[in-house]
């Protein structure tokens, strides 16, 4: 197939679905980056400096969502409720800016005592406290973008914002420090100069910094729902944080690898929320619900696919990502191969109880399971050491993904009548059959040939199978 070709055939698809191969992209770049990256990183930083730089991570994103009250995740129900989109963007970047730029002032008066509770140095909270500001304005504005289909000043930003971030942070570790600091002051500048221009743009467009109606609405839909992300937070992040306090920041490198590793698969999960998510809400307003569980069905195949082979070359691509001092982090990829994917499958049950605006069912769980999650990798850790934090996070995520599969049962029995928005076998058959496929690698991984026999044997069904799976990507990833 010609070049000419190919974009003769890209500009006689419709504008929704170019807006949703670029906000793949847009995904990849924002979300892959770091991962591409990281096998750079990891051989150029110190192990103690990468740990240092993992616990800043974690740190910015249980804060963000504590200091902006993550409002921005009220943008989709506004937009159900609201028909000017610019002036819900703007009203929810004036309240965004106002809690944030506080935080920042207060957060810069007392920026010792903060540096001592975070296990931070003084410069590294500073940039800490900044991308909270360029980050509330970008994480609204980017769901904007999503749900009006308009991707080409959002591919210009996350450009701008993720890989030239990436390649001055490169550089300034390269020949200037190998220090988490010259990461992160890399990072900081860029992105606080691409929110300038958002803030700037969207105040112009929406014309408007207070709605009263939008405010308190915003306030009211994510305040409650704060524990349940800070819960959601301590499922995917307090591990590096618990594992940092309690064996140090090296073994928060080494876990940090395996979970980049096993996280790989994000790559595909928010390329895919950014496109299903606002499809499932624009379907629940319709009561479109026949397709749902199809899709459902093809999103959760294509990433237990995806995941079986991650977890079948973890070795490899640890080696690749951080080399060989870090290949003692293979052997717990598979738990967090399997976390990761309850953790998403949760997400299918959680869209439906938040679309019903059911906050109480969402909270309590998340709460509850979070708590046992620190109540394990306290114990574990200190017994076990770093390893035993993907194994209770994965029991975690299991126990949280059934309990609100049950919550979204009476969700459905309340408002739909009983109707049943997904395939459940469906569901249950691919969970267990990853399971059973994560126990299986686990005894096969050290037998090479019967890895790449496995690998030759994929390839060769992908090829026999190849429209079949070129048609289900493109159902998995159009509206």
């Amino acid at each position: 197939m010609n070049i000419k070709r190919i974009i003769l055939r890209y500009q006689n698809h419709s504008s929704v679905l170019k807006a949703t191969f670029w906000f793949t992209v847009c995904n990849f770049i924002q979300r892959g980056m770091s991962i591409i990256t990281a096998p750079i990183f990891t051989r150029i930083m110190p192990t103690d400096e990468f740990g240092t730089y993992s616990t800043y991570s974690a740190w910015e994103n249980v804060l963000f969502m504590i200091i902006s009250l993550s409002l921005y995740k009220s943008l989709m129900n506004l937009y159900v409720r609201y028909d000017d989109y610019k002036r819900v963007l703007s009203s929810i970047c004036g309240i965004e800016l106002l809690i944030t730029g506080i935080c920042l002032v207060f957060g810069i008066v007392f920026r010792d005592k903060i540096g001592v509770l975070l296990g931070l140095p003084v410069p590294m909270v500073c940039c800490l406290l900044i991308n909270f500001v360029s980050q509330a304005a970008f994480q609204a504005w980017s769901i904007y973008k999503r749900y009006i289909y308009d991707y080409k000043m959002l591919i210009l930003a996350t450009l701008v914002m993720f890989v030239g971030s990436s390649i001055i942070s490169i550089m300034t570790v390269v020949f200037i420090s190998h220090t988490a600091f010259a990461r992160v002051i890399s990072i900081s500048v860029v992105t606080a100069v691409v929110a300038i221009v958002i803030y700037i743009s969207v105040f112009n467009s929406g014309k408007v910094f207070f709605d009263k109606s939008i405010w308190f609405f915003a306030i009211g839909f994510s305040a409650p729902l704060l524990p349940a992300y800070l819960s959601e937070f301590v499922l995917q992040s307090s591990d590096k944080l618990m594992i940092n306090y309690l064996c140090g920041a090296g073994d928060v490198a080494l876990y940090s690898v395996a979970y980049a590793v096993g996280s790989i698969i994000n790559l595909f999960t928010n390329s895919i929320s950014a496109t299903f998510s606002p499809y499932l809400y624009q379907k629940m307003q319709l009561k479109e619900y026949e397709k749902l569980p199809a899709r459902a069905n093809q999103v959760l195949l294509l990433i237990g696919v995806i995941l079986t082979g991650i977890m079948l070359f973890s070795k490899e691509i640890v080696l690749i990502f951080g080399g060989y001092k870090y290949i003692e982090s293979t052997k717990i990829i598979i738990p967090i191969c399997l976390g990761v994917f309850f953790n998403y499958l949760f997400s299918f049950f959680g869209q439906i109880q938040q679309f019903y605006e059911r906050k109480r069912y969402i909270i309590v769980p998340a709460i509850l399971c979070s708590i046992l999650n620190l109540v394990l990798n306290y114990i574990f850790i200190k017994v076990v050491g770093y390893q035993a934090a993907a194994y209770t996070t994965f029991f975690s995520y299991a126990l949280f993904c059934f309990i609100h599969y049950f919550l979204y049962r009476k969700v459905c029995r309340e408002a739909l009548g009983g109707r049943d928005l997904y395939d459940v076998r469906g569901i249950l058959a691919i969970s267990i059959g990853l399971t059973v496929a994560g126990m299986m690698v686990s005894f096969l991984n050290h037998i090479i040939w019967i890895k790449y026999s496995i690998l030759l044997l994929g390839v060769l069904l992908g090829f026999i199978k190849r429209v079949e799976i070129i048609k289900l990507i493109k159902n998995v990833m159009s509206k």
